[in-house]
């Protein structure tokens, strides 16, 4: 089918390596040789379709499976997208099995389709290519064509010169709804009988508003992936076609300058699910991420002498590329969407803390992992909630420090979430209650993760001072928890005050009891805390009698003679928000930052309320709820991380498992983790 490169093509391979590379030194080395212009990084699912003939069904479209996959959309060499290019669209998948043909890296469970707006490439071979380069990389930096080559393709190939001169002529309306095509042949199964060429192509509804060509900028093709998939929150679906060639000769396989006129046949559906994806982490993570077609199971090798030079070369300018940026270079494993909009990134978040902290992690990270799978099928904790969407309307007083976020005024969709944190299913148990707000955009819809997340919690602060105590308290059996009070571990009063005799979710004022970096439009630092109370400004109702005593218990069993129902929490607040005005308000608490060093300072106590007196409460937003979703596999998956929140708000770091901050710390790192593993637990969902 295809043969090792020849001494000549091996010899031609090692010049285009070495030309790909002096072109990447002259335009600068830490940029990609080709396709430098990312205009997203986005995560998607890749679905192998079910009830394939059985002829297709060869290595990864063996049988119906779906893969968390990344896709980079880019330009193939312009930084202005009005002018006329080569569009690339690089997709990876994660999680699939079996040993790859990469050396070096045949046990990376990742498997890459390198594809382009263009059905055929130009070059027919090696010595093409070599010629092609050193021309390329002299001119490229110029900004001219390669001269040298035109002529020689006039003289030599004339037949190919149409495809040269017309290879980066695409204008796109938006990269979700070009077609792309791989040019070149791969294997379709471990014998010599076929080869498949692939393409992907859109569907109709990937394009509902182009944006006019009067209106269209250097970057409005990233505008138009935003205004799809951010702003008008709509999904984007491609099918992911074969086109297969009995025909396995050398004439065949080494020429990529001609279509095939075989049929196209689908065997997998792509779909980028609602996102936003231009966070400062998202757009890194594509910048960092290496494509090659030789991240490919046996069954699907790349064949050709094309293609033999891509193994080669793309390793090597890749190599090259991150060893300027100093970044390591590593496949993804699946998860990293989990954080793409997060204030802080992972390696942000765990540079600082010392070994005995990152031991407290690794045993909780295990335990909610092992509870969200296994033991609630659903979130480890506050597994059971209501969910309603509305608006936020910023009405901060003149005075309050101003920023790009907290314009009074402005209006922001969100969605709210109730829930009880014990994770009983019952609403009757005796047990606290909670609220977190998700914020999106101005104008966008309420798909997807949002831009902040507000976590919330009845009670003014938290039962424990750190993560270390609260770790000791989670992996402590419920009956042997009074020792923790009687140690002083556990704080029975504020463990108290947690509690509600519960009547309605709409009843409590909720805290966020952790603070949070504060920083103004003039770099000035101050700590916040938030807290959510009814709007007709009411008393926090339902707290417990005097002589109730939790004695270490988080929650309790119902008392025999409650016969309410046992959703009626959830009911009530449906109820309210179909039929009535439910409203709140969020109020800010803001707290000069104390001269440094800072260290361990008592504002970061989580069990400690900050005097009402000296930092009174603000208001920021007035809530309105108007719409219940009911919609359980939606539900299902939203997410919140106090970890998500815009440039003017962030999480305190921690040192060690002792510190204050660490209890908001670790839950920026322990979540994403928590809400991979739920992610993993076959519908339907606890909610």
């Amino acid at each position: 089918m295809t043969e090792p490169a020849s001494p000549d093509a091996d010899a031609g391979i090692t010049d285009i390596d070495e030309l790909q590379r002096l072109l990447m030194r002259s335009t600068g080395p830490g940029l990609r040789g080709q396709h430098f212009k990312q205009h997203g990084c986005v995560f998607a699912t890749f679905e192998v379709l079910a009830d394939l003939p059985e002829r297709l069904k060869v290595g990864l479209f063996a049988e119906p499976k779906t893969y968390t996959t990344y896709i980079r959309f880019s330009n193939g060499a312009q930084l202005d997208d009005t002018k006329p290019d080569i569009h690339g669209m690089a997709i990876k998948l994660t999680g699939v099995a079996g040993r790859k043909i990469l050396e070096g890296e045949e046990d990376e469970a990742t498997h890459d389709f390198v594809l382009a707006d263009k059905p055929v490439f130009f070059i027919r071979n090696t010595s093409d290519y070599v010629r092609f380069m050193a021309d390329f990389a002299q001119s490229a930096p110029r900004g001219e064509p390669p001269l040298a080559f035109i002529a020689w393709l006039k003289e030599n190939r004339p037949e190919d010169l149409p495809l040269l001169l017309g290879f980066r002529q695409q204008v796109q309306d938006s990269p979700l709804a070009a077609r792309y095509w791989s040019q070149v042949p791969y294997a379709y199964g471990l014998g010599n009988a076929q080869a498949c060429r692939y393409s992907v192509v859109p569907s109709k509804d990937n394009l509902v508003s182009p944006i006019p060509s009067e209106a269209r900028g250097a970057g409005y093709l990233r505008e138009a992936m935003t205004d799809h998939l951010t702003r008008e929150a709509r999904p984007a679906v491609f099918d992911f076609c074969v086109q297969l060639n009995d025909d396995t000769s050398a004439t065949t396989i080494d020429n990529p300058t001609v279509e095939w006129t075989t049929p196209v046949e689908a065997v997998a559906r792509i779909t980028i699910p609602p996102q936003t994806f231009t966070s400062a982490a998202q757009l890194a993570f594509g910048e960092n991420l290496s494509f090659t077609p030789w991240h490919a199971l046996p069954e699907h090798r790349p064949l050709g002498e094309i293609n033999e030079v891509r193994r080669r070369v793309y390793l090597s300018s890749s190599g090259l590329r991150h060893e300027t940026n100093q970044v390591i270079r590593r496949e993804p494993t699946g998860n990293e969407h989990w954080s793409f909009n997060m204030r802080l990134s992972p390696e942000e978040l765990t540079a600082g803390i010392n070994d005995d902290f990152k031991a407290v992690l690794a045993k909780l990270q295990a335990t909610f992992n092992f509870m969200a799978a296994n033991l609630q099928h659903g979130r480890a904790t506050h597994t059971y909630g209501v969910v309603a969407k509305g608006e936020a309307r910023c009405i901060t007083p003149a005075g309050f420090p101003e920023t790009d976020v907290f314009v009074p005024g402005r209006i922001f969709p969100i969605i709210l979430r109730h829930s009880s944190p014990g994770g009983r299913a019952d609403d009757r148990a005796r047990d606290g209650v909670a609220a977190s707000i998700k914020f999106f955009e101005p104008g966008a819809s309420t798909d997807g993760d949002g831009f902040y997340d507000i976590l919330m919690n009845a009670g003014r602060q938290l039962f424990v001072r750190s993560i270390r105590d609260f770790s000791t308290f989670v992996h402590t059996p419920d009956a042997e928890r009074a020792k923790l009070v009687e140690s002083g571990l556990m704080l029975d009063d504020q463990l108290r005050e947690a509690y509600r005799i519960r009547g309605s979710f709409t009843d409590s004022r909720y805290h966020t009891w952790v603070c949070f970096e504060f920083i103004d439009k003039t770099g000035v630092s101050r700590y916040v805390r938030f807290r959510l109370i009814n709007a007709d400004r009411g008393p926090d109702r339902g707290l417990p009698r005097p002589e109730f005593k939790a004695n270490g218990h988080p929650s309790m069993d119902a008392v025999s003679d409650d016969d309410r129902a046992p959703d009626f929490l959830r009911k009530d607040f449906i109820h309210r928000v179909k039929h009535s005005d439910v409203r709140y308000i969020l109020q800010a608490q803001l707290r000069d930052a104390p001269p440094p060093p800072i260290g361990n300072h008592e504002l970061f106590d989580p069990s400690q309320p900050w005097n009402e007196y000296w930092f009174p409460w603000v208001d920021m937003f007035e809530i309105r709820l108007n719409e219940v979703i009911d919609d359980q596999a939606a539900v299902s998956c939203l997410e919140m991380n106090p970890n998500r929140s815009p440039e003017c708000i962030r999480i305190p770091l921690a040192t060690s498992p002792d510190d204050y901050a660490s209890l908001g710390h670790a839950r920026a790192i322990v979540y994403p983790g928590a809400r991979a593993a739920r992610a993993a637990v076959p519908p339907p969902q606890n909610n």
